[in-house]
């Protein structure tokens, strides 16, 4: 189907651009969410008609759009979610829940405006697109934590992880402590410290031993 684009559509064509697409893409999407014109004789003279104002809007809504981005930019919302020991979520975090994040701080998102590939089910942090207006966007950071204590861990570089008797052990900068309390382990300066035997000595130690055995073939 052809169509007459009435915004900037990545990927597509700018704001009255001419292109083909699927009718499915087109129906379900682009001509419901107004976004473009079936490309007919009589529409084609409309959008001409129609042209320096439809221009005028698109720059007064990416003005809007910009005003709500220094709102965003390098912005980082805090998600508590319970978890498993292994850090997998029991449940997922959707668009919708960060469009109803985003709401409480007082930006107005729909959940179509997050990009998101798939849910996430883990804790951590997560870049995650918000496109404001088809020429405006930006990246905002979802932190998701189990308490906002080790939200503020994470923020840090610190994770977290639970203990099978329910106790935190903390996880600097990715290094797990395996040693249990009670055990000595031997580190690398404790083997330099210890005296190397030569090969060449014991294989004359044990030349030595066997030259001072008697000969008991001969007996």
């Amino acid at each position: 189907m052809k169509i007459i684009l009435l915004e900037k559509i990545e990927k597509l064509g700018a704001l009255g651009d001419v292109v083909e697409v699927k009718n499915g893409y087109a129906r379900n999407f682009l001509l419901p969410n107004r976004k473009a014109l079936r490309a007919t004789a009589e529409n084609i003279k409309y959008f001409d008609d129609k042209a320096d104002e439809l221009k005028k809007k698109n720059e007064a809504n990416i003005s809007e759009a910009t005003k709500e981005l220094n709102k965003l930019t390098g912005k980082m919302f805090i998600v508590v979610r319970q978890a498993g020991e292994n850090g997998q979520l029991y449940g997922s975090v959707t668009t919708r829940d960060i469009a109803n994040i985003l709401e409480e701080d007082g930006i107005a998102i729909s959940k179509n405006q997050i990009s998101l590939i798939e849910p996430i089910k883990n804790l951590g942090i997560f870049d995650v697109k918000v496109n404001l207006h088809a020429e405006v966007s930006t990246l905002i950071r979802i932190n998701v934590a189990r308490t906002e204590e080790e939200a503020k861990l994470q923020e840090k570089g610190i994770t977290s992880l639970l203990s099978e008797d329910g106790s935190e052990d903390i996880i600097e900068d990715g290094v797990i402590n395996f040693f249990e309390d009670g055990v000595d382990a031997k580190t690398e300066e404790d083997e330099i410290d210890e005296p190397i035997k030569a090969p060449s000595e014991e294989v004359n130690s044990n030349t030595s031993d066997k030259e001072a055995e008697p000969d008991q073939s001969m007996s």
